[in-house]
């Protein structure tokens, strides 16, 4: 049985977290824990600034103040985040998957993600967070940290959730893209899909396709070795073939493999709109 953890926030992007979690796991046993992480609030860092800054008299009457309003915050906040969990519940039955858990955490965010994935298979998370319309430049800082920190494969989904047709996998060889062409190669999801393989050139290109189709078997709707900038021929490609998904290792010393957590790589996912599938 696969194991999801879909982390949601109050951003734009939870109903398609949401919708990317219920699109791994229709028509399988798969088990999805919905979580929401409550962070630090703004009257908990300054209770903890008081100290020192004003007289004790003044600073023991603000800080009883204070830490009616960190309670009242809190309840507030485990509320709204009952509400947000309970609704994208809702929204997975009425999608056909009932093995559906919630949980609900305070602390840091990343650090809840890291330590809860140790109990699945696979991270779904938004590409931007709650302050994503004022990120709008930018890959958001949290999931940067979790495609970082994560040991696990990680979906970062896309604003709004699309049908995932054509699937395209950023190939190079290296292990964690090994990794990525087994999974579309073997998992029931990815059965009806139209599965493309892309490279980026150097003289072993040819075998590397070679090695990828052997793996997709009659899965693979086609190749292409491309040369060049990576991220413009990934981009290329994708959009020659309207993928919906792209996937690609995460790690290594490759240039393909060091695309994803580098500058180019927050370019090439705000262009292409699409949700990727990242493997470790």
């Amino acid at each position: 049985m696969m194991k999801l953890l879909a982390c949601l926030d109050f951003s734009q992007y939870a109903t398609s977290v949401t919708d990317h979690a219920a699109w791994l796991a229709d028509g399988s046993d798969a088990k999805i824990t919905l979580l929401h992480v409550i962070q630090r609030t703004d009257a908990v860092e300054a209770r903890r600034d008081l100290s020192g800054a004003i007289g004790l008299g003044a600073r023991s009457g603000l800080m009883a103040e204070l830490v009616a309003i960190e309670g009242e915050q809190s309840r507030i906040e485990r509320e709204q985040g009952a509400v947000l969990l309970d609704g994208a519940a809702a929204r997975l039955r009425e999608a056909g998957i009932n093995n559906v858990e919630t949980l609900q955490r305070h602390g840091d965010i990343v650090e809840t993600v890291v330590a809860q994935e140790e109990d699945a298979d696979l991270v779904v998370i938004g590409k931007r967070g709650e302050h994503a319309d004022f990120a709008k430049g930018h890959l958001g800082g949290v999931v940067e940290r979790i495609v970082r920190q994560s040991v696990r494969p990680v979906l970062v989904a896309s604003r709004a959730f699309a049908p995932i047709e054509t699937v395209l996998v950023a190939y190079d060889g290296g292990e964690s893209a090994a990794r990525a062409l087994d999974f579309v190669a073997s998992s029931p999801r990815f059965a009806d899909a139209k599965i493309h393989v892309v490279t980026v050139g150097d003289d072993q290109a040819e075998a590397r396709l070679a090695d990828a189709a052997d793996i997709l078997g009659d899965r693979l709707a086609g190749n292409n070795a491309r040369s060049g900038n990576v991220e413009a021929a990934i981009k290329e490609e994708a959009q020659a073939i309207g993928a919906d998904l792209l996937v690609m290792g995460a790690y290594g010393h490759s240039p393909l493999r060091r695309l994803i957590l580098g500058s180019t790589t927050s370019a090439m996912l705000r262009a292409l709109h699409k949700p990727v599938l990242l493997f470790r």
